[in-house]
């Protein structure tokens, strides 16, 4: 009997632990998202690229080893191919093998370095950036149906509401206690309440099929439960607009923009510059016409000058145009923080503001609950008219769908925040 007991015990905890839903958390739910992303994918292989530039551009400070191979054939004279010493022969080769090491570049190689580790600075801080606008995307999709389903509960809890008084109705009706009138109007809210659960199932359904695609998903995939758009979340961190500044990565672009176009400016102006390169080489080479003499090993060393001397002007216009081009990255850094003021005074201003809509809105909700079931009581028992019935019931249910905007408006003001902050 014990045994029995057991068994069955176990049976229903098993039954219990499989019916309990699994929660989906807006934490796992950022994983989920920006481990599918494309986007962030395509931005990641880019920062790999332009992480492989900057090791490129590292190698023009290091020797270099060629080796050239040629040879000619004259088909006129095939015949002489063997021919004695000292006669003409009718073909020449060379090989060669050099080893050239840049001494100086008027400062060339070493602006290619700082463009190419600019260059990756970017790439990465467009990363973070594509990161916190993915956490953005998915906090709304969240957030979003996590609302709708909050809807949904709400459109049926009203219909539930109407169509327990419906039933009220019908039976006083069908005894002969109230008129038609009272039917007609109750009967017309039912299906009212019948199409707000309709259209709040719909919404659902697309935000589910919309929370899914954004991670990776098939559209009518399950999906655990969401948090309750009416939890209370972790109170957001409060920063000045200059720890903004630091932190925000499209500022931080601003910055590497500026050295690289100084950088590109050092670059352009390196060509009017002297240029200094040794070379090694070492071979053996018939010469233009070969005689059948014996061809020797022949070692090079030697050293490349070169120092521009007049090019019309050329070096201070080049230089004057980079300037320009430094003094648009500077006015464009100007351009990112006015807009950034604007984006952290517009968050902060939806934070205050959408708590103030919270508690408004509970404070709402709570009369419509008061003022529906005072009404409705007040109906059945013969002290209120049909009209203030329906007339409560429409408030209680503009109530609760404004409760739950408000709500989702809180919670998307918290998103945005944190984007603005890069938190």
């Amino acid at each position: 009997m014990k045994t029995n007991i057991l068994i069955i015990s176990l049976l229903c905890l098993g039954i219990n632990a499989g019916a309990q839903e699994t929660y989906l958390s807006r934490e796992a739910y950022r994983d989920k998202v920006a481990a599918y992303s494309q986007i962030l994918k395509q931005q990641r292989l880019n920062t790999i690229a332009s992480k492989e530039a900057r090791k490129i551009a590292m190698t023009g400070f290091l020797p270099k080893i060629d080796i050239t191979a040629e040879g000619t054939a004259n088909l006129n004279h095939l015949d002489m191919w063997n021919s004695p010493s000292g006669q003409y022969r009718p073909y020449t080769y060379q090989a060669l093998a050099t080893l050239g090491q840049p001494l100086y570049t008027g400062g060339a190689l070493n602006a290619q370095k700082n463009i190419a580790k600019a260059d990756e600075q970017l790439a990465q801080l467009s990363e973070e950036l594509t990161m916190d606008q993915i956490n953005y995307q998915s906090d709304a999709i969240y957030w979003n149906a996590s609302a709708a389903h909050a809807m949904l509960k709400a459109a049926k809890q009203y219909e539930d509401i109407v169509n327990q008084q419906y039933n009220i109705i019908n039976d006083r009706f069908t005894d002969g206690a109230i008129s038609r009138t009272d039917l007609l109007m109750i009967s017309t809210r039912k299906k009212e309440a019948e199409l707000q659960f309709i259209k709040a199932r719909q919404n659902y359904t697309l935000a589910l099929q919309q929370l899914n695609i954004l991670m990776g998903v098939k559209p009518d995939a399950p999906v655990d439960s969401l948090s309750d758009i009416g939890i209370v979340g972790e109170p957001v961190q409060q920063f000045s607009f200059d720890e903004v500044l630091n932190r925000r990565a499209d500022y931080a672009s601003t910055e590497v923009n500026i050295s690289k176009s100084e950088a590109q400016r050092r670059a352009a102006l390196s060509k009017y510059n002297p240029q200094l390169n040794m070379f090694l080489a070492t071979g053996w080479d018939t010469g233009v016409a070969y005689m059948g003499q014996t061809v020797v090993h022949t070692p090079i060393a030697g050293l490349n000058l070169s120092i521009p001397i007049f090019r019309w002007g050329a070096r201070f216009k080049t230089n004057r145009q980079q300037k320009a081009y430094i003094g648009i990255q500077q006015l464009q850094q100007s351009y990112i923080s006015d807009g950034i003021l604007e984006e952290f005074s517009a968050a902060n201003t939806k934070l205050t503001e959408t708590e103030q809509q919270v508690k408004t809105a509970k404070e709402n909700m709570a009369l419509a609950d008061e003022n529906l079931d005072l009404a409705t009581f007040s109906y059945n028992e013969g002290k209120a008219s049909m009209v203030d019935v329906l007339s409560a019931q429409l408030s209680w249910t503009q109530a609760h769908n404004n409760l739950i905007n408000a709500y989702l408006a809180a919670k998307m003001a918290a998103a945005e925040y944190r984007k603005v902050v890069s938190e």
